[in-house]
């Protein structure tokens, strides 16, 4: 069997991936990269603020660091204009190579397998909710009235949600 599809494997396809984009700010006076533009950003998949940008400043007030340098490899920390100059410039056919690598990363690894259904075909998960029910919910559960008047009980992709 091998290994897992890792985040220090997921953090070293947005580390190669960095050098193919075309960076039309090169020059004497460029503060940020295009690596701490693209890939800081990133980051907000792994945290639970509502703005990353601020959560990782109010970190290294507070304790010297953050996580955008710790886990990601961000030198310096970009502002979000800063960001836009550097990334609205990419036509989005500039993220193929990254997805593509990680897309066939975890199918290598077989992290694809649990969304395969159906003749084998590869189904998405992604949606404002995870879980519904006109029968099983708890306290926790929001509700929504179907158009025949049936209660439905369902939650949003959070563990704040969960029962257990």
């Amino acid at each position: 069997m091998t290994h897992p599809f890792t985040f220090n494997d997921l953090l070293g396809t947005l580390h190669q991936w960095h050098a193919h984009l075309p960076d039309h700010c090169r020059g004497k006076n460029t503060q940020y990269s295009i690596l701490d533009a693209a890939v800081g950003p990133f980051g907000i998949f792994f945290t639970q603020s509502p703005s990353f940008l601020d959560y990782q400043r109010t970190l290294q007030q507070a304790k010297g660091i953050n996580n955008a340098h710790t886990l990601f490899g961000v030198e310096h920390l970009p502002c979000n204009n800063q960001v836009r100059k550097l990334l609205d410039p990419l036509t989005p056919s500039a993220l193929d190579r990254v997805f593509l690598t990680v897309f066939a990363g975890l199918g290598e690894h077989g992290m694809l397998r649990p969304f395969r259904v159906l003749h084998d075909q590869l189904i998405a998960l992604d949606g404002p909710q995870d879980f519904s029910s006109q029968s099983i919910h708890c306290p926790n559960y929001l509700t929504r009235h179907t158009p025949k008047g049936h209660t439905l009980y369902y939650t949003r992709p959070s563990p704040q949600w969960s029962c257990v």
